[in-house]
């Protein structure tokens, strides 16, 4: 009976950290077709970025090639598509303003920023210290205060930048 018992608290647990969870969303494809009401895969952030698996109005699930899907929502996420280098990649956005976008992506343990001037250019944020201000300071010298904060280091933290940029 013991065995019993322990056989069967097992395979709950298994079955439970096994469980997929799923979260209402929306799915543009590259040919801008929506896809609406759908339940999509919740896998962490650099998954989300090689593999989409969602489950359609009619409980059938669907794992489209992530090359054909243009942006997607989960729940509050969003991602999206950016041209950068000559190539569209697949991205998380994290903040969506009225003058400037940030953009993370997760790829092989380390994250990418991204940072997009709205309807403009794209910049792909140096992660080294000293790139780190004055690439930064120059793409954003339309705001001479923000630019020079960035530049003298007082501003470091890059959601901070966004959030000061987009409220100026």
């Amino acid at each position: 009976m013991k065995y019993t018992i322990l056989l069967f608290s097992l395979f709950i647990f298994s079955i439970n950290s096994y469980a997929q969870e799923f979260v209402n969303g929306t799915i543009i494809t590259q040919r801008y077709d929506t896809i609406a009401n759908v339940k999509i895969e919740t896998i962490s952030d650099a998954k989300s970025l090689l593999h989409l698996t969602y489950v359609d109005v009619d409980g059938k699930e669907q794992k489209p090639d992530i090359e054909s899907i243009k942006s997607y929502t989960r729940g509050d996420e969003n991602f999206t598509r950016i041209y950068q280098s000559g190539e569209m990649i697949l991205v998380k956005q994290i903040t969506a303003g009225k003058r400037l976008n940030l953009y993370a992506r997760d790829y092989n343990g380390l994250t990418t920023y991204y940072i997009e001037k709205v309807f403009d250019e794209i910049l792909k944020v140096p992660s080294s210290g000293s790139k780190f201000n004055r690439v930064l300071g120059d793409f954003l010298s339309d705001s001479p205060e923000i630019a020079q904060k960035i530049k003298s280091k007082e501003l470091q933290d890059l959601k901070e930048i966004v959030s000061l940029y987009n409220n100026a």
